[in-house]
């Protein structure tokens, strides 16, 4: 069975379900479906997974970066 990637609207809809629990006050929805043509609702939920673990790995790389200049 084929099943096709879905609509704007569709990766809206999902979009906001993926982040139901999330605090996410500035985010535009509607512009962030338009960015994403061609995802599928597993890309859509990859994407939301990578935001979200980005300002970890940041923080990791900021203490690897403190431990190189202490002597």
């Amino acid at each position: 069975i084929m099943v096709g990637l879905p609509s704007a609207e569709n990766r809206e809809t999902i979009l906001k379900t993926l982040l139901a629990n999330e605090k996410h006050d500035d985010i535009d929805f509607k512009e962030l479906s338009t960015m994403t043509e061609g995802y599928s609702g597993s890309d859509l939920k990859n994407l939301c997974m990578t935001a979200a673990y980005r300002p970890l790995k940041e923080l990791i790389q900021q203490e690897k970066e403190k431990e190189k200049v202490i002597p």
